[in-house]
């Protein structure tokens, strides 16, 4: 994987991998997956760049840059990429489909630069599908 960008060390909530998407959870300060059909789970804050086990300390990507061959999927040059509904085979990666659940959560986390990078860059404006 490669990545470059704006960085921080949190701690992780629970076993995270490159380019996994989080929330930070003010009540144990820690990282945890973003999933977009809860609210308190929804506001994807950052991007997980390396492999962090429950409790570790690791790199988050801010804003910028990640290409991470073997965890991301296919997606389409240019599209726009959304906090996911749900883990796809038990990855927490962006999703180029927009959640259209009602109940489910709406936030744009950045754009496809090429079929396995994307530009990183979380909105903070986020929209319940009703």
């Amino acid at each position: 994987g490669e990545y470059s960008g704006d960085l921080a060390l949190f701690t992780a909530g629970e076993d995270l991998t490159a380019g996994e998407v989080v929330y930070f959870k003010a009540s144990d300060s820690r990282m945890w997956k973003a999933v977009a059909s809860a609210a308190g789970t929804s506001r994807c804050v950052a991007m997980c760049v390396a492999t962090v086990g429950v409790g570790a300390t690791g790199p988050f990507l801010l804003k910028g840059f990640a290409r991470f061959n073997s965890e991301f999927p296919t997606w389409t040059v240019g599209g726009v990429l959304y906090t996911p509904e749900a883990e796809t085979s038990t990855k927490n990666v962006p999703e180029q489909a927009a959640p259209d659940t009602d109940g489910d959560f709406v936030q744009i986390v950045g754009w496809a630069v090429s079929a396995d990078a994307v530009y990183f860059n979380p909105d903070s404006t986020v929209i319940e599908v009703a």
